[in-house]
């Protein structure tokens, strides 16, 4: 009879061991949701909104890792946020170095990176003896090479361009109507040099003219580049 009894606390404990075994743990959504967005912030490589997305990742799965731990056995998925931290940490560490990388080594040798908002559009022009000029900062960069980034204005040619305007920024191109005449830049491609319509940022570099009496279409820009490089922009600053 006792090796009965002690047969059937045996398997009953056996029975417990293994409920124990493959009890279900709830994972807290967070830990899921870091999870995916260490996955998505590859894209820190390619652009700053993917290193905001690191950082949250970082941030959302820390949060889980707490809440895991406060809870004190009652919740899984430690493994997921240790992940995600993980994930996050990798991919905003290495789109960090890419992007610094790509930003110091972006503007061609001989030319001199200018911000178009800070540099020029913000320079407003002056009155001098009944007289509108142009901004006297504005005026030092005539002749000089320079690299700068904005968005092209559409027009009903998309393909090997010869000129284009260059605005500050894509509000002026595609939803604010006609640009201020110190917001936009008449480019022109010097050469064999051309250029394909792209509605994102792009990158321009060639000789800056501050006081070019210049015309295209019904716009009136003042500023005029004559390029000789253009593309895509690699890095969005």
């Amino acid at each position: 009879m006792s090796q009965v009894l002690d047969g059937s606390n045996q398997f009953l404990h056996d029975a417990v061991d293994t409920e124990n075994e493959f009890s279900y743990k709830p994972v807290p959504p967070t830990a899921v949701v870091g999870l995916a967005l260490g996955l998505l912030s590859f894209i820190a490589l390619f652009g700053i909104i993917g290193l905001g997305i690191a950082v949250v990742g970082i941030i959302v799965s820390l949060i889980s890792l707490f809440s895991i731990k406060r809870a004190a056995g009652e919740l899984g998925g430690k493994t997921v946020a240790i992940a995600g931290v993980a994930l996050s940490a990798f991919f905003l560490a290495t789109g960090i170095s890419y992007q610094s990388y790509v930003y110091a080594h972006e503007v061609p040798d001989g030319f001199q990176r200018l911000n178009f908002t800070s540099d020029i559009s913000a320079k407003d022009f002056i009155q001098k003896d009944g007289v509108t000029r142009v901004d006297p900062e504005v005026l030092k960069l005539d002749k000089q090479k320079i690299f700068l980034k904005g968005y092209m204005y559409p027009t009903r040619d998309t393909k090997n361009l010869k000129n284009f305007i260059l605005v500050k920024d894509n509000g002026q191109c595609c939803f604010g109507g006609q640009p201020d005449a110190k917001d936009m830049i008449l480019v022109e491609m010097q050469g064999d040099h051309r250029a394909d319509f792209y509605a994102g940022l792009v990158a321009v570099a060639g000789e800056f003219q501050a006081e070019a009496p210049t015309q295209a279409g019904e716009l009136r820009p003042v500023y005029q580049l004559k390029g000789t490089h253009f593309e895509q922009a690699r890095t969005a600053y």
